[in-house]
């Protein structure tokens, strides 16, 4: 038996692992809810119920958990371990992985987060997300199975005191693979990207790599309130005018992305 001692001005309290076999799939969804609102505190988390397909089979995650920025975010299914991985999880992260969002993600972001259709499209479609299992405890295999499809694996324990006073623990840290910096907007005039000034990219001279895999150099300059970033030399191939968005990924390696 695991046993957690909260150490108190009165003595602490003991919090005792609780059956994580003894919940039912919607009863340790709330637990995941409470972990998730207590370590993810720069994320919103809420109800997920857009529909992925792939190949013509449909499925829906759990929760979502955004960046408070906007510039990532996570799709999350919360599973019980006694249920097949698989036949019953593999087949959904696949689809929340590789299949098509359709259009009820859209309208499951703008209502849960309280936000435009335009702006849960962008950040369905443009902004960089991850899949997540989060499970009730570690299932034989599942974390190196599921890391093979780029799924990332938490485990959350609830914990209790003799007196009913309730705990939780999550085991594993979600990984960002990717953030979205910022949007904006190309003019072939100036050479440039022009963004809000407020953009979390260094100044001065950086290296971007385009959507062909070609790295060039840019330098990024603050005007007044906004960030231009102007391509040294050399033709950027991205039509005037075009929406852009920069993307740093693990390493700090960034990219630029075009609508």
């Amino acid at each position: 038996m695991r046993t957690v001692a909260h150490l108190g001005a009165n003595g602490g309290e003991l919090f005792y692992v609780q059956d994580p076999d003894a919940c039912n799939e919607a009863e340790f969804e709330i637990s995941v809810v409470e972990a998730l609102t207590t370590v993810y505190r720069g994320y919103q988390c809420i109800r997920f119920t857009g529909t992925f397909d792939l190949n013509g089979q449909c499925h829906r995650p759990d929760l979502a958990l955004v960046a408070a920025d906007c510039s990532h975010w996570f799709v999350i299914e919360v599973e019980l371990v006694s249920h097949s991985l698989e036949d019953h999880v593999l087949p959904q992260v696949r689809a929340f992985h590789y299949g098509e969002p359709r259009n009820d993600c859209v309208s499951s972001l703008a209502r849960d987060l309280r936000i435009e259709a335009s702006r849960a499209q962008t950040l369905l479609k443009h902004v960089p997300r991850a899949v997540v299992v989060i499970a009730n405890r570690w299932g034989e295999n599942w974390r190196p199975i599921l890391r093979s499809h780029s799924v990332q694996m938490l485990v959350v324990t609830r914990f209790q005191t003799s007196n009913g006073v309730r705990a939780v623990e999550v085991d594993g840290a979600l990984q960002v693979t990717a953030e979205n910096l910022g949007i904006g907007r190309y003019s072939v005039a100036d050479r440039s990207m022009v963004f809000s000034g407020a953009m979390r990219i260094p100044r001065g001279p950086i290296q971007l790599e385009d959507e062909s895999g070609v790295v060039g150099n840019w330098v990024a300059v603050e005007s007044g309130l906004q960030l231009w970033v102007t391509k040294e030399w050399g033709d950027a191939a991205i039509p005037d005018g075009a929406h852009v968005r920069i993307i740093r990924a693990i390493g700090g390696k960034l990219s630029i992305r075009l609508f």
